[in-house]
């Protein structure tokens, strides 16, 4: 016997001839006869072992349960082959998308981590904001307290400390300058820099 049977579409047609009227067993003849084509196909088009195997046994399955649709002069192995075609690209679309998902999680994941670094620096900045500001001078933490905690303009401020809105906000930038280099230096020697 050659290792793979012949495409005898007469033999397959009296067999399927026999399932339709009812002889279920004569089903295990055709899956006899054409499940190494059909598992050699599927396992060409989808290298993965396990997977052709079950393609292969779910395109008997539907064959099986949609031989009535058959047509009799028809070769039944073209038509395996065709539903185990749409069966591999069914997997491979079903796949793809998976893919496509575990990638979208992959980056959601990957941004989550940034935001969390992300908080966790704001969180040190913070923290090395008030301790930089408690190495102002008085009179300037006094000046940061009341623009930025206070909420006043440079010009209040300017008023309150008789002094010009100028003056204000030159003193406010290089007070701000201060405290970044501060902070920046903190956080440098916090995660070891």
């Amino acid at each position: 016997m050659p290792p793979f049977p012949s495409n005898d579409v007469s033999s397959d047609a009296a067999l399927i001839a026999r399932v339709q009227r009812g002889e279920h067993d004569a089903f295990a003849q055709l899956v006899d006869a054409h499940l190494a084509p059909v598992r050699a196909f599927v396992a060409m088009k989808l290298p993965v072992p396990h997977l052709a195997d079950e393609l292969t046994h779910e395109t008997f399955v539907f064959a099986f349960q949609h031989l009535e649709n058959f047509e009799l002069r028809s070769s039944f192995r073209a038509w395996l082959r065709a539903i185990a075609f749409n069966l591999v690209r069914r997997e491979l679309l079903r796949f793809g998308r998976e893919q496509r998902n575990l990638t979208r999680l992959e980056e959601e994941q990957i941004n989550v981590l940034i935001r969390e670094s992300e908080k966790d620096a704001m969180v040190d900045e913070a923290k090395f904001l008030e301790e930089c500001l408690t190495l102002l001078p008085e009179p300037m933490r006094r000046l940061v307290d009341e623009r930025y905690r206070q909420g006043h303009g440079s010009d209040e401020i300017a008023a309150n400390w008789q002094r010009s809105p100028e003056w204000v906000r030159v003193t406010l930038l290089r007070v701000r300058r201060k405290l970044r280099e501060c902070i920046e230096t903190k956080m440098e020697v916090s995660h070891g820099h």
